[in-house]
């Protein structure tokens, strides 16, 4: 019954592509829009011509599958080396330049969303979000955050 935030996704980014693959139908992971989209599908067999027509699908697919893999394991390393004030920072500067929102704009995510990308328990995000926000670092909002001071962030993320 647990839920955890594993990705945000950008336009034209592609998710499920792993049914296709396998073909067993078991889903690792749903996806949940956080704004207004339009999403397109493909069936397997539409897939396999595709993949015949085009060859240079395989190039794609594999690059897609080699990024998930550097994510996940990225944030497997960051679980048990880094500690959590420093994953929910580094969590927030990439949401950040993931919403193109470093000078300025709005990162459109619950404090409790960004602590389950975290992994951090929500009392500890809220606390250190807070204390951010007191510094001058963030800004606060119904159901969303904004960076202020992008060096200071980084700083916080140990990324200095």
């Amino acid at each position: 019954g647990d839920v955890s935030i594993i990705d945000v996704l950008r336009p034209g980014d592609t998710f499920g592509e792993q049914v296709l693959i396998h073909g067993d139908g078991d889903r690792s992971a749903s996806a949940t829009a956080i704004d207004d989209v339009e999403t397109l599908t493909l069936d397997e067999a539409s897939f396999e011509r595709m993949r015949e027509d085009h060859p240079g699908v395989d190039r794609f697919l594999l690059l897609v599958l080699s990024n998930r893999l550097r994510g996940t394991s990225t944030r497997l390393l960051e679980a048990r080396y880094v500690t959590g004030a420093h994953r929910l920072y580094r969590c927030v500067l990439q949401l950040a330049n993931h919403f193109d929102a470093t000078g300025g704009g709005v990162i459109p995510l619950r404090q409790s969303d960004v602590a389950s990308m975290a992994g951090v328990t929500r009392p500890t995000a809220n606390r250190l979000l807070r204390q951010a926000a007191q510094d001058g670092v963030i800004a606060i909002g119904r159901k969303h955050l904004e960076v202020i001071d992008a060096p200071a962030l980084r700083q916080r993320a140990g990324l200095n």
